[in-house]
């Protein structure tokens, strides 16, 4: 045990129904300070559920610990038992009985004085309602970018008191998310974003976490495989402090970035616990992934957009529902500002080097304001000098209060850092400290001889770091089965930002809505090519014609949306996280490919009318409408299971040679090269183009043309198809299974994207 508290470290005890009080531990000049109710205590509690000396609060490798002296009740953290725990800033413990919502219990909070507001209380001395949210008027104020105005009011009815959930990004009650309302018990501890308020005795007393965030990981394992047997990340136990710039370095394969995604939650560990401020992380990401940022290897900015209207879209996504224009162009230009881009804020992200695109990737985060900053080599690919400069940026961050974690092979700055973690092979951890401390610890003159090092030895280096770091401890593990539910964001505002960013991505890529426009008049131009005047007159020349249409309709809308989500799937992600409504981004997606395929059908069918005609009259409205519902419908069938393949490819490019896979079938179904019968009638039930071709040949009464062999003057039956009979019930029949199909590729791609956050 170590003698030294320090006198930033600050105990809040709420006792039973006495009025919460403080205690700087640094001031009690003791190496044990020790609670319970026996008089001599250090801290004397009044609460039955407590032992006469229940336990002790000491130092160990410069880090308070809590410790049970196995009293009756025992000390309760995180919802389990424990005997001798480490605290980090924000961590609780509680002293219960059978009851746990016992008033009689006693609940004690940690807290770092440096890295917080002072404890405040309010009560319902002025009325029979609490307000919580950013608003000032507010009555308990959360100066917040992710809290709402209004966020939640409690409200007070005799004895009973009612959280009301009125938020966009919610609230935690003891580690649970709150479905709209929830009754209050005595204690319980509420959560929302960075902010803890405890309900005791009628009032709610609370305290704000300005600066840097610490975190604690410990004995972190990430398996994979189908029979997780190959061990990636080895058992690893970490502690960040508030306000610290961390590096995370090791060679190829040491899970450097596998033991990253784990303790920011961008990717689940097999087992283990990360604890942010004492909140477990995976039991508790809905309410905390509003003060993380997470920047991966790949950008999440679009090429197609400038640096502001890509933030402003994604400050519509991310921010309360209720943050006015005027606030949400101020947050832009600020973290514009930050990232140090004003002079590059009306350019095209693809315009912007390197250094500047990871940069607008930091700002797309720092909209939200996080406490909690993760980067994943964001000096990849970047020059010396370049790297230096965000490595700055980065330090900048750290002194106005926000704790940054990156993963890094670069060795060039490692001096700048707090705190540097090596990682070996396997995703063994073997040192964690100061880049001095490094030096000490390997015993070299220079960092880079560590890499030689570990990938050599990394057992022996592993072995000497635990012994020098025992983990006194118990491992809680995270339930694996837990859910991580999105924040429920407004359904309707998130399709409008949506279809508006995605119709000005389009716009903005001239060069490829120039191409797809032409193309659709020039494919009709190609089909006049080859008629011969008799078409609408005779089958067989009409049939080609329209087949050769139908064709056409397929391959614009397929040809428009197979590259559209897998393209964009890292950013996809990431906004997953955040709180993205999938069925939203679905149907903007849909929506703005079927406003695209409606102008390319109108420019192919007026095209095609144009240069070849269109029959006399249609089976329920002209000819020519019909004839574009059928096109519309066509392509936006295509369209929609463009999506759906796009969905399933993680790659743009690969997603793309499908394409003419996908045609094929078309073709070889449709009813038009080969008569369909049996297994290939059935199989020609789920081809587009075979519905598509029913709908014109209705239109186009096939049924009543002459066949080629009657005009030469031989007699020949012709022989009705049901395909085409020239009625209102079979034209609507084959709109309604091409608009299934729009329906069913669309359900099809969003249960696909469901599993996006899932680990590989």
């Amino acid at each position: 045990m170590e003698k030294q508290f320090d006198l930033n470290m600050y105990l809040t005890i709420f006792d039973g129904d006495k009025p919460p009080y403080e205690i700087c531990l640094g001031e009690v000049k003791k190496e044990v300070v020790t609670f319970g109710r026996q008089s001599d205590c250090d801290i004397v509690l009044d609460s039955e559920y407590a032992s006469r000396v229940h336990g002790c609060f000491y130092m160990l490798n410069n880090r308070l610990h809590v410790k049970d002296f196995d009293s009756t009740n025992g000390l309760v953290c995180v919802g389990k038992k424990v005997n001798d725990q480490p605290m980090k800033d924000g961590m609780y413990v509680r002293i219960v009985g059978k009851n746990k919502n016992s008033e009689a219990g006693v609940l004690i909070v940690f807290s770092y004085k440096e890295h917080t507001e002072k404890w405040s209380s309010v009560d319902f001395s002025k009325g029979n309602t609490i307000s919580i949210g950013r608003d000032e008027s507010s009555d308990i104020c959360l100066n917040h970018v992710s809290v709402s105005r209004r966020h939640a009011i409690i409200t007070k009815q005799g004895n009973k008191y009612t959280l009301i959930d009125n938020s966009t990004n919610g609230v935690v009650i003891n580690g649970k998310r709150v479905s709209k309302k929830q009754v209050l018990n005595e204690k319980d501890i509420i959560v929302i974003t960075n902010s803890k308020i405890i309900f005791q005795d009628g009032k709610l007393t609370y305290v704000a976490v300005r600066k840097g965030i610490g975190l604690s990981a410990k004995n972190i394992i990430k398996r994979v495989g189908k029979k997780k047997d190959l061990v990636i990340c080895n058992n690893v136990s970490l502690d960040i402090n508030p306000g610290e710039l961390v590096a995370i370095v090791g060679g190829s394969g040491a899970g450097k970035s596998t033991i990253m995604n784990c303790i920011s939650g961008y990717s689940r560990p097999t087992s283990g616990q990360v604890m942010v401020n004492g909140v477990d992380l995976y039991h508790n990401f809905d309410a905390l992934k509003h003060i993380i940022g997470y920047v991966p290897q790949q950008d999440i900015v679009y090429d197609n957009l400038t640096v502001y209207d890509m933030l402003k879209y994604s400050a519509k996504l991310r921010l309360p529902q209720d943050v006015s224009e005027e606030d949400l162009e101020s947050t832009v230009n600020k973290v514009i500002d930050t990232v140090e881009l004003s002079h590059r804020k009306d350019a095209l992200v693809k315009s912007l080097s390197g250094g500047q695109r990871k940069r607008a990737s930091i700002a797309v985060e720092l909209l939200t304001d996080p406490n909690l900053f993760f980067l994943d080599e964001p000096a990849s690919g970047l020059d010396p000098g370049t790297e230096r400069s965000l490595i700055r940026t980065l330090k900048g961050m750290t002194a106005a209060g926000k704790t940054v974690i990156l993963v890094t092979h670069s060795t060039l700055n490692l001096a700048d850092y707090d705190k540097i973690v090596f990682m070996g092979l396997g995703g063994n951890i073997c040192f964690c400290g100061s880049y001095r401390e490094a030096l000490k610890f390997f015993e070299v003159d220079d960092v880079v001889d560590i890499y030689d090092m570990l990938s050599r030895e990394t057992g022996k280096w592993n072995a000497k770091y635990l012994a020098t770091k025992k983990n006194s401890s118990n491992s809680n593990n995270y339930d694996n089965t837990k859910n991580r539910n999105g924040a429920k964001r407004g359904f309707i505002k998130q399709f409008g930002v949506l279809s508006n960013r995605y119709i000005h991505l389009m716009l903005n890529d001239r060069q490829r809505m120039l191409l797809l426009m032409v193309q659709a008049p020039l494919l009709a131009v190609l089909i006049s090519i080859v008629a011969n005047g008799k078409e609408f007159v005779q089958y067989e020349m009409t049939k080609s014609l329209l087949f050769a249409l139908s064709c056409s309709a397929f391959w614009i809308g397929i040809l428009s949306s197979i590259q559209e989500v897998c393209k964009e799937r890292n950013i996809l992600k990431r906004e997953y996280m955040t709180g993205l409504n999938l069925v939203s981004y679905i149907l903007s997606k849909v929506a703005v490919l079927g406003l695209l395929c409606l102008v390319q059908s109108i420019l192919i069918v007026t095209t095609f009318a144009l240069l070849i005609g269109t029959p006399e009259k249609g089976v329920v409205m002209p000819s020519y409408l019909e004839f574009l519902i059928t096109t519309l419908l066509t392509s936006m069938a295509a369209a929609a299971m463009g999506i759906f393949v796009s969905s399933l490819f993680t790659n743009a490019d690969r997603a793309m040679t499908v394409a003419p896979i996908l045609l094929m079938p078309q073709i070889l179904f449709s009813g038009l090269i080969f008569t369909l019968k049996d297994a290939s009638e059935i199989i020609s039930y789920f081809a587009v183009c075979r519905w598509s071709m029913e709908g014109y040949g209705t239109t186009a009464n096939l049924n009543s043309l002459q066949l080629k062999m009657q005009e030469q003057g031989f007699f020949m039956e012709h022989k009705a198809e049901s395909f085409f009979e020239y009625t209102k019930t079979h034209m609507f029949e084959s709109w309604g299974i091409m608009l299934l199909f729009v329906v069913v590729f669309s359900i099809g791609a969003g249960i696909v994207l469901r599993g996006i956050k899932k680990n590989s």
